[in-house]
């Protein structure tokens, strides 16, 4: 009888994926075809899954065959941690320190290495681009240096027209249809469904560049402003409601008629972070891809324009709107001013979320706000992430195979529930409505294809066209999207040509 329950429960499991990845339109018509949202953040609870009680989990086993590998070092290029302060690239722990994360991370590999007689040997890069680096030239070089690299996602597409890394779908016994692989990297980032970099579980680097809104509750208290919590819950957090509540939050503080990082805010973030993610966060790409799988510069409909304008209006509408802690020349500016109650609004990475531990006042989380009303959907944009990528000089794919698959499937079990229900959960939200709100925020991430992969000719001429205030987008469109796909074909037909 288990038996039969355990068949149909599996049964009944598939059938909700497949009705689940059908196209999801939004009022406005903007569709997401192909690309359902990441629904695999939060599907474990922590649940022993070798219990009778628990058949649900033990479905969702890895199939990989009982096997050792006499202590062979599975050798991974990765950055140090903390190198980038945006990124979470953790992925091994030398012994355990009662940091909840770092044991999880521990006992994981010690898990892993004991089933399968390996041993995890990380070597350090300086950064992603100095791990890109180091596994291309080893890999034109012919040499075996590594079984696993974590480089951004646009050096791997470099790397892959090269001829240097192995497309994902060929190495044996990843099973990406799996909760501990991203569907999102795999449905944005495919290039006729073919896939070069993928993010799993074994590193939260993906997870952690996403972009969440976070608010000061001083200051909305101070304002008598709405709860935004059930504006979003309505489908009432929009752009026209961000730019309602933000106008009247700015002061200058200090009387000197200046604008700059010694006043008040009611928004602040880095230019070449919020207005692409906001056009992503109203429903609008600059890259969509076909019935095929196949990309195509998509900006310009009369909707992204649309977008595009209500964007500046708010954004640029005076220096006391918005401080660009990039124009403002210091980054790091936001490190003090939203923690010092100077900011009512902030929109960064979710990383960034570290340095509020010690805030004294309370703050919320929040989705990125919708277009309008209409939209259904809260969109938030996943910035740049590393990414696993497996150099062509590994011959043995299955055993790479089986050690991915396998330390991916243990991290879903023991470290994700770590990562998303204690540390953001618990450790960095400050309430309850704020675990409700990444359950929203990590439901609904877009991996954008057009500053990933061809940032130079289809997302910064726009990104600096809003910087300037121009708002002849639909003229420059026109005049630059054969560039754009031009660009676009180059690396299409590279890959086509080495399948």
């Amino acid at each position: 009888m288990k038996k039969i329950l355990v068949l149909l429960l599996a049964l009944f499991l598939v059938c909700s994926v497949i009705i689940s990845c059908g196209d999801k339109s939004n009022a406005d018509g903007v569709s997401d075809k192909d690309n359902t949202p990441g629904d695999n953040i939060a599907e474990n609870n922590g649940s022993d899954s070798n219990s009778d009680e628990n058949p649900e989990a033990a479905v969702l086993e890895p199939d990989l065959p009982d096997i050792k590998f006499d202590g062979y070092n599975f050798r991974v290029i990765n950055t140090k941690p903390d190198a980038v302060t945006w990124l979470l690239t953790q992925i091994t722990a030398d012994e355990e320190t009662a940091d909840v994360f770092n044991d999880a991370v521990y006992r994981r590999n010690r898990i892993i290495e004991d089933r399968y007689g390996i041993e995890i040997v990380e070597i350090e890069a300086n950064d992603p681009g100095d791990a890109k680096n180091k596994a291309q030239k080893s890999a034109k070089s012919g040499s075996d240096d590594y079984d696993l690299v974590f480089a951004y996602i646009g050096d791997s597409l470099n790397m892959a027209q090269a001829g240097l890394l192995h497309e994902v779908n060929t190495i044996p016994y990843l099973a990406l249809e799996k909760p501990w692989w991203d569907k999102d990297v795999i449905n944005d980032l495919s290039f006729s469904h073919r896939i070069y970099g993928v993010a799993g579980d074994f590193c939260f680097a993906h997870y952690s560049a996403v972009m969440p809104m976070f608010f000061n509750k001083k200051l909305l208290s101070d304002f008598g402003l709405e709860d935004p919590y059930q504006l979003v819950r309505d489908g009432k957090w929009t752009l026209d409601k961000f730019a309602d509540m933000s106008k009247d939050a700015s002061l200058d503080l200090n009387g000197d008629g200046k604008w700059n990082q010694e006043d008040q805010y009611g928004f602040m973030s880095l230019n070449f972070l919020v207005y692409p993610s906001f056009m992503i966060s109203a429903g609008e790409k600059f890259v969509d891809k076909d019935e095929n799988d196949v990309p195509y510069f998509a900006a310009g409909s009369p909707r992204f324009v649309d977008v595009y304008e209500k964007i500046l209006s708010i954004l640029n509408a005076g220096d006391n709107r918005f401080f660009d802690a990039d124009a403002a020349g210091n980054h790091r500016y936001q490190d003090t001013m939203f923690p010092g109650n100077q900011v009512l609004f902030w929109h960064e990475l979710m990383n960034w979320s570290k340095i509020l531990r010690d805030m004294e006042s309370d703050f919320g989380i929040l989705p990125t706000p919708k277009y309008d009303e209409n939209q259904t959907i809260y969109y938030s944009r996943v910035f740049n992430a590393t990414m696993m990528a497996v150099p062509v000089t590994v011959l043995d794919t299955e055993r790479e195979g089986i050690i991915l698959e396998a330390l991916c499937a243990e991290s879903y079990k023991s470290v994700k529930p770590v990562y998303y229900d204690t540390m953001l959960k618990t450790k960095i939200s400050r309430d309850e409505e704020s675990g409700e709100m990444l359950d929203i925020i990590f439901a609904n991430r877009i991996y954008d294809m057009g500053y990933l992969y061809w940032d130079s000719n289809v997302l910064s001429p726009y990104t600096t066209m809003a910087k300037a205030g121009k708002n002849e987008v639909a003229s420059y469109v026109e005049k630059n999207k054969d560039k754009a796909q031009a660009a676009m074909q180059k690396t299409i037909d590279a890959l086509d040509a080495i399948s």
